[in-house]
């Protein structure tokens, strides 16, 4: 059994060389005891034969992989297969509902209930009870619609066998009209199952949302950091598949990495609630009024000239206007025209941006080369590094002093230090001891050229 569920194509090729031997069996018998219900039930066989033999195409093909004429794969195949299946079930429930009532109205010939005739149809209801269990399991397992709606359609060959046997028995007991109503009763059962699986099927070729899916995407996706806005969430099934599209909205300053970094863990939370889900996601910028900084950063890069734009500041004028200052870096081979038409050109993505801004001050700086020719020279200067650790601990709100590391730069000293400070205070106010540390180092050991501070918790 095992072995069956993952190979669902094996189930519905067993499913077809069953129908064979049914139909055959059937026919034979009904043709013999010229019992309607039987001769019904082999039509309905043939019928279901035809039937398991679209599944099996259509099981084989949905497990192809997509490819440029199928992009989403072949998973449909299934729900078109399902939705064949209910379309002849529905002729062939119509067909016998005819003929049954054309013999109790003009009578028709003569019916023997053999016995044999009752020891087909009890084997077929154990044989068709035993299709219906093991295709609704592999089914089920492998997500396959078209053997589900195969399991519907044995589970009515079930009842209908049962409709036959009474109308057998209600022969015997002398009631001729018996097997033209059980016919008629088999046609009922056909006719319901048959719109249980073309309805199902045909929802999902219309691409109906499976029940609460869309509803349980949405809370999953909500709840990955970074995302502050779930937009859209459309999702449809294809087979023993599900194909869906999200949009989402995070900050606008994310990089592509970033974006790329947000989409995955996105479609793995996906998949953690949906399995077999294949989610494509667009990510969108979300435009928040109150944060003016991230808005300017968002202009500068739609501008795209800048390389950084750091130490932006807003200040707000006693009228309500805006006045800005930020540090702009470009390529240090630029000329002055050049940088300054690109300086010019930021201004106006600013504005458009915040209309209400009356003056921009643009302070354009070089980019710093990629490479600096340095060396660590800390063991060299091991009183130096001593003498900084210690004006680094004598911050007021430094713990310890973490590292010290000197570098010769062009016989220059750069000092770069890590200080532990309290984990509980703010990024701001973490600055702010930055800013002071290299103050302090600065005055108290003139010989740095240049000091770079770090404090971390």
């Amino acid at each position: 059994m095992k072995r069956l569920e993952q190979r669902p194509e094996l189930v519905a090729l067993g499913s077809v060389a069953i129908g064979v031997a049914l139909v055959l069996a059937k026919l034979v018998v009904g043709l013999l005891t010229g019992s309607l219900g039987i001769l019904s039930e082999a039509a309905h066989s043939f019928l279901d034969l035809a039937a398991s033999a679209f599944t099996l195409v259509a099981v084989r093909t949905s497990r192809k992989p997509a490819d440029t004429e199928h992009p989403y794969g072949h998973g449909r195949t299934e729900n078109l297969a399902a939705f064949a299946e209910g379309l002849l079930l529905l002729i062939t429930a119509a067909y016998i509902a005819f003929e049954a009532v054309r013999r109790l109205v003009g009578g028709g010939p003569a019916v023997n209930p053999a016995g044999y005739a009752f020891g087909l149809l009890i084997a077929a209801l154990v044989i068709e009870a035993g299709r219906a269990a093991v295709l609704r399991r592999v089914g089920k397992l492998a997500s396959s619609e078209a053997l589900l709606a195969d399991a519907t359609n044995r589970l009515a060959d079930v009842l209908a066998t049962l409709g036959v046997i009474a109308g057998l028995i209600g022969v015997r007991l002398g009631l001729s009209w018996a097997d033209s109503v059980a016919a008629i009763l088999v046609a009922g059962i056909i006719a319901r199952a048959a719109a249980q699986i073309a309805w199902r099927s045909g929802d999902i070729l219309i691409d109906r949302a499976p029940a609460g899916a869309e509803e349980e995407l949405r809370r999953a996706i909500r709840d990955v950091d970074g995302v502050r806005e779930v937009r859209s969430v459309r999702v449809r099934r294809s087979g023993p598949n599900l194909i869906g599209d999200a949009s989402i909205a995070t900050g606008r300053m994310l990089s592509v990495e970033a974006a790329s970094a947000l989409v995955e863990d996105v479609k793995d939370r996906a998949r953690s609630v949906l399995p077999g889900l294949d989610l494509a996601v667009s990510v969108e910028g979300q435009k928040q009024g109150a944060d003016l900084v991230e808005r300017i950063h968002a202009a500068a890069a739609r501008n795209g000239g800048v390389r950084d734009l750091h130490n932006v500041t807003v200040e707000r004028e006693a009228d309500g206007s805006l006045h800005l200052t930020m540090h702009a870096k470009l390529p240090g081979n630029q000329t002055l025209d050049k940088a300054s038409r690109t300086s010019r050109s930021l201004e106006r993505s600013i504005r458009a941006e915040l209309p209400e801004v009356t003056r921009i001050d643009i302070h354009l700086e070089p980019m710093e080369p990629e490479v600096v020719p340095g060396q660590d020279v800390t063991a060299r200067n091991v009183q130096l590094a001593e003498r900084i650790r210690a004006v680094v601990e004598s911050h007021p709100e430094v713990r310890r002093c973490l590292d010290v590391e000197l570098s010769d730069r062009d016989n220059r000293i750069h000092a770069h230090v890590v200080a532990e400070v309290a984990g509980e205070i703010s990024l701001e106010h973490a600055h702010r001891i930055e800013s002071e540390l290299e103050e302090m180092i600065r005055r108290e050991i003139p010989e740095t050229h240049e000091v770079v501070t770090r404090v971390t918790a």
